[in-house]
């Protein structure tokens, strides 16, 4: 199946008496994410039927070919996760990203900036230059054999904003000499578990090399640590070389990678 980035995907949730113990989310028409509480893993099962039952309809609604790969990602740690999975007939399968995390208990270091260089949030932001500065970064990704271009509008950022977990305080930019917005990074924190994630980091092609990467994180990082959160996360593809140094730079650690594991569908 086709990537269909424009069109809504599938996503089906499983609930407890109290919270959601289980999700499936189709990525795209032939990749799904499943998560799960700890105590709720036994509904992986029911999560993978689920997603081979709907790649089954699609297969015989829109007239695709009598076969399809479906692919589910797991952690090389999550070894119950693989051999169920295995179990179901799946198989390993091409590599997707790498995870880092870093403790908050120790001191962060001040980030270095070249002459000129400012740190800022995004409080009081105009939405039209905030949208710009993602699609600086995100238009040009050539060095990882990407060849894509950002839609990422105004409009865009002003729906991300009304999310109740984003707080403008920890969308960070980097402001080049010329006053122009150059690197920037979200931090979504989870104040209940006192960890939080990066998602995206960036920066344009024309500043890269200049530590700013790790500059706009670690100003994050500061923040995040003076109101008592714990742990840092982040992840990238496997192949992104310049993301995995920068965030080994801004103190992270690899803790784990993750892979696709896939099996034919017939209809």
């Amino acid at each position: 199946m086709q990537t269909r980035a424009d069109q809504p995907q599938p996503c089906r949730f499983w609930s407890g008496p109290d919270h959601v113990e289980a999700l499936a989310w189709f990525q795209s028409e032939g990749e799904v994410w499943i998560e799960t509480l700890p105590a709720s893993e036994h509904l992986v099962r029911t999560a993978v039927h689920w997603a081979e039952d709907t790649c089954r309809r699609r297969l015989a609604s829109q007239g695709q070919p009598a076969e399809s790969r479906l692919r589910i990602r797991a952690l090389a740690a999550d070894l119950r996760r693989i051999t169920m999975l295995e179990e179901l007939g799946y198989r390993k399968a091409r590599p997707d990203g790498v995870c880092f995390r870093r403790d908050l208990n120790g001191p962060i270091q001040p980030p270095e900036l070249p002459p000129g260089y400012l740190l800022r949030d995004s409080i009081g932001i105009d939405p039209v230059l905030r949208a710009a500065a993602h699609r600086g970064a995100w238009d040009h990704l050539e060095h990882l054999g990407i060849s894509a271009r950002s839609q990422f509008s105004a409009e865009a950022y002003l729906s991300l904003i009304a999310l109740p977990v984003y707080d403008p305080s920890l969308d960070i930019l980097a402001v080049a000499p010329d006053g122009s917005f150059i690197a920037n990074c979200i931090f979504w924190a989870d104040e209940a578990s006192g960890v939080g994630v990066f998602e995206p980091v960036g920066v344009a092609p024309v500043h890269r090399g200049r530590r700013l990467a790790g500059a706009v994180m670690l100003e994050a990082l500061a923040r995040l640590s003076a109101r008592g959160l714990i742990e840092a996360r982040v992840g990238t593809a496997h192949f992104n070389h310049a993301a995995i140094a920068a965030y080994v730079a801004a103190g992270f650690e690899q803790v784990d990678s993750s892979h696709w594991w896939a099996k034919a569908i017939d209809k």
